[in-house]
């Protein structure tokens, strides 16, 4: 089997041959570019699944799912991590688009006569995990930790500094009530939970919120990626993905931009631009932002003080 045959799934052949009735030349262009697109290696199979259940979970493309979930079992991709980036859409999608995705993957087990065993959820500690915090000296987060408890503060830390520190400070002030329920649920409920690595979960949720159009978490989120390991050629493989089953609209120019200013504000833009290109891309990237009216401004810095 083909690296790209292995992705694309029964439904794709449909379309081939309802488009060959009516136009054949539209139909062999679309086969060859989604051919074309998943045959691309930089994303390894596990990721690429992953990414693909998280996206048609959230977009509730219910019988995509289905058969993505399929291939990714027969490819030997863990039930339990399957399941995973299902329940993490909950965070950007709410429990009734989650329900579904979950139902789909209850009957997908269920025809393959497979019994499922709920994932052990990973084991924290506060001593490994202090030294990750990025604003571990900020003045204010004494007082934080005490009210509230460190484990879901801890994540927020590791993964989105400057932004996490100011936001509980906002909402601590707004209604301390309701960000202890957020931290709770999300921060050390969902992001805790240790089933998937970081770098995976954050791959996925990537992939999810460009399937969606939500371009402001989608670059929170590709930072956030690249702290926790993942590549820049993994980011920009999961935008390429992105286009071939969700269109172009969210993520061109756009989101190739945003990849582009994370990557150098980070120091990593020669991983993915050979050094003598990098000085005309950024002119153009800059001039292409000020002309969508600087969308990606210091919001997203990494000093961010933006919810």
């Amino acid at each position: 089997m083909s690296n790209s045959d292995r992705f694309l799934s029964a439904s794709a052949q449909d379309l081939h041959e309802l488009f060959s009735s009516l136009d054949p030349d539209f139909a062999e262009r679309v086969h060859d570019h989604l051919q074309a697109l998943m045959s691309r290696t930089r994303l390894d199979t596990r990721k690429r699944f992953l990414v693909m259940t998280m996206q048609y979970a959230i977009t509730e493309r219910t019988d995509q799912l289905e058969e993505t979930l399929q291939a990714a079992r027969n490819s030997g991709v863990l039930a339990t991590e399957l399941l995973e980036v299902i329940l993490q859409a909950y965070v950007y999608a709410g429990p009734w688009v989650v329900a579904s995705a979950a139902r789909v993957f209850k009957q997908v087990m269920s025809q393959r006569g497979e019994e499922f065993v709920p994932a052990q959820l990973g084991q924290r500690d506060l001593e490994a995990e202090r030294p990750t915090w990025a604003d571990g000296d900020d003045a204010r987060l004494g007082a934080l930790l005490e009210q509230y408890g460190w484990k879901g503060i801890s994540n927020g830390l590791r993964l989105r500094p400057g932004h996490h520190i100011n936001m509980l400070d906002t909402l601590d002030a707004l209604d301390p009530h309701f960000l202890r329920t957020w931290l709770d649920t999300v921060y050390e409920g969902m992001y805790g939970r240790g089933v998937l690595e970081d770098r995976t979960r954050l791959l996925c949720v990537v992939g999810a919120t460009l399937a969606v159009g939500e371009t402001h978490q989608s670059r929170r989120h590709m930072r956030a990626a690249l702290r926790a390991g993942a590549t820049p050629h993994e980011l920009l493989e999961v935008i390429f993905h992105t286009t071939a089953f969700f269109g172009h609209p969210y993520v061109m120019p756009a989101a190739f931009d945003d990849l582009i200013r994370i990557t150098d504000e980070e120091g990593r833009i020669s991983e993915l631009l050979p050094d003598e290109r990098i000085p005309e891309v950024r002119r153009i990237v800059a001039a292409r932002v000020a002309r969508r009216g600087g969308i990606a401004d210091d919001l997203d810095s990494p000093t961010s003080d933006g919810p």
